[in-house]
């Protein structure tokens, strides 16, 4: 699985002595969490350090700390209330979904987005029995890609370019058929409960097919990771509209999909004579 490396530097401010006027109480003041991203292992990923911009993360289930970035400069958070400087905690990260504790053995649930220009890429992290002393409040974070990342472009070939006369008008592509629901593990760094079969539309509005790949027009898919055979218009499958002579029609073509946590997966969708009529 790839990963995005990230470190969380949490400096603290020291303690502040007060006057004999308050009877000699000392009072510790917030130590702050303040994140830096270093860079990214992933070359060419969708989520760089650079496009990176917010995360939550979890101490049990109630601890929730947002972190949000404005221009280089990440905002700040606390270190847990009642944890003491020797005291360790375990620390998760993730960019979307919900977080659940489960008694000790955390997951997110995740929810692919339907409409695929507001989807993003799902970065999860861990870091477990780490106390504030332990290296004076930094705590590393190593994000991996829970999800796949499926980009596609669409053709036609010389042979139909030939019988067309010329290029072809797409009026919508759609993937239908696939899983949007599933709960990611940190443990086990897997995917269960996977369900919930739905569709996406690649395309926002016509587009002309030529003889050289294009990126749909929806750009980055991200998807829970999942297997399917192609079965005809059971299993996963394009819908491809198209319009030849002013007459709109449709065709299908089945899809056979192993999609893994942290990868990429180019799809190009060459139409020829078997499939345009």
């Amino acid at each position: 699985m790839k990963h995005l490396s990230l470190i969380m530097m949490l400096a603290a401010t020291g303690l502040m002595a007060c006057s004999s006027d308050d009877k000699n109480d000392v009072k510790e003041e917030p130590r702050l969490m303040i994140v830096d991203v270093l860079g990214t292992t992933r070359a060419g990923s969708p989520t760089t350090t650079a496009t990176l911009s917010s995360f939550s993360m979890n101490y049990l289930q109630s601890n929730k700390y947002d972190f949000t970035k404005t221009k280089e400069t990440w905002s700040t958070n606390a270190w847990p209330d009642g944890v003491g400087g020797d005291q360790k905690i375990d620390f998760y990260a993730y960019t979307g979904g919900t977080f659940n504790y489960n008694g000790g053995n955390p997951y997110v649930s995740f929810t692919v987005e339907e409409t695929v220009a507001s989807q993003h890429d799902l970065l999860v992290a861990e870091h477990k029995q780490i106390s504030y002393n332990d290296a004076v409040g930094h705590v590393s974070l190593l994000f991996d890609h829970a999800c796949a990342a499926v980009l596609f472009t669409v053709q036609i070939s010389n042979t139909l370019h030939d019988k067309l006369d010329g290029d072809l008008t797409v009026n919508r592509i759609i993937l239908r058929n696939v899983s949007s629901q599933g709960d990611y593990s940190y443990s086990s760094k897997t995917w269960s409960n996977v369900s919930n079969s739905n569709y996406y539309t690649l395309t926002n509005g016509a587009i002309t097919v030529t003889t050289t790949p294009q990126e749909v027009a929806q750009g980055y898919l991200y998807m829970i990771p999942q297997t399917h055979e192609a079965d005809g218009t059971t299993g996963t499958y394009l819908e491809i509209n198209y319009t030849t002579g002013n007459v709109a029609k449709q065709a299908t073509i089945p899809l056979a999909i192993d999609w893994k946590a942290g990868e990429s997966y180019p799809i190009n969708i060459k139409l020829g004579t078997t499939t345009i009529h």
